[in-house]
């Protein structure tokens, strides 16, 4: 008999103890993120978030986090789904956003510093909403992807899926180095509205760290965006060009492209070297590595000696 009391007595203590602990367990999940704007944000779990920025609704899917998103703006459409859109990424609302009630907006430093946005966080933040401002997204490469995914993966709390995404990166990545071409082509990117309306990117931006990852190199002499002419096209004389899939469909495919001012006059144009890349790499996101594994094997081939 005594011998049950002391088992009943130790199975109870045992059982106070796990309920004293759970308070403790719960305040525990809750996770304090310093933004790229100095401003530290407390959230728990979020439920209800506003991701503004492709690349932000792309990272919260990959950590398996979706259904928390309740707004997005409107570069927020891959994967495909029916995130409901606050407007324009450079025009952000506040009191759009405020309506979707977020207990946290997710945006990134570059996104908030455009066109009208400059003075949206502080609305938002003076009417009691969270805001976390991840690193800029056409900065930093995949290291900056890097960032912002652990950031994120702090967030809601899933440091193991975020570790398990970079791990991903990096099987990616050893598949790129091998599939690199042997002589690196000199690439330019363009920027193309239509056949009358096209500019040179520089060496800024994601189209720059795609070019480089696969294997190229930015024949671009600045690091601006500039007008395209067929005088400054044709002395830099690119090996490749690149151009978004909508910016080459808008151009009337490679036939079209072959218009543009100086293009025919480069090696580029000669060759018929002009290649499509994804509209979202402005914007480095998850997919970068899957974008230079594509365009590495492709030049691999078109550039063996």
């Amino acid at each position: 008999m005594n011998a049950r009391i002391r088992t009943f007595h130790l199975r109870t203590a045992a059982t106070l103890l796990l309920l004293s602990a759970a308070p403790t367990l719960s305040s525990a999940s809750a996770a304090t993120v310093r933004g790229a704007d100095g401003v530290s944000v407390t959230v728990t779990a979020p439920k209800r978030v506003v991701a503004l920025n492709a690349t932000t609704v792309e990272l919260i899917y990959r950590l398996g986090k979706q259904g928390t998103i309740v707004g997005t703006d409107v570069t927020g459409t891959y994967p495909p789904n029916k995130i409901p859109s606050v407007g324009h990424w450079a025009q952000l609302p506040a009191e759009g956003i405020i309506a979707l009630k977020p207990d946290l907006v997710i945006g990134t430093a570059d996104n908030f510093a455009t066109g009208t946005n400059p003075g949206v966080v502080a609305k938002l933040r003076g009417a009691g909403v969270k805001v976390l401002v991840l690193p800029a997204t056409d900065t930093g490469g995949l290291n900056g992807v890097r960032t912002r995914l652990d950031l994120l993966g702090q967030v809601y709390g899933v440091p193991g899926a975020a570790a398990a995404l970079n791990r991903s990166f990096d099987t990616t990545l050893a598949a790129v180095k091998a599939n690199q071409p042997a002589r690196p082509p000199r690439v330019i990117f363009l920027y193309a509205h239509g056949p009358n309306d096209a500019s040179i990117y520089g060496t800024s931006g994601g189209a720059n760290d795609l070019i480089e990852l696969a294997g190229g190199v930015n024949a671009a002499p600045f690091a601006d965006t500039r007008t395209l002419t067929a005088e400054a096209l044709v002395t830099i004389n690119p090996d490749a060009i690149i151009l978004l899939d909508r910016g080459l469909e808008a151009v009337g495919g490679v036939d079209g492209a072959l218009k543009l001012p100086g293009v025919a006059q480069t090696n580029a144009g000669r060759n018929r070297r002009i290649y499509a890349v994804d509209n979202s790499i402005r914007w480095i996101g998850p997919r970068l590595p899957e974008f230079a594994l594509k365009l590495a094997r492709q030049w691999k081939a078109d550039f063996k000696k």
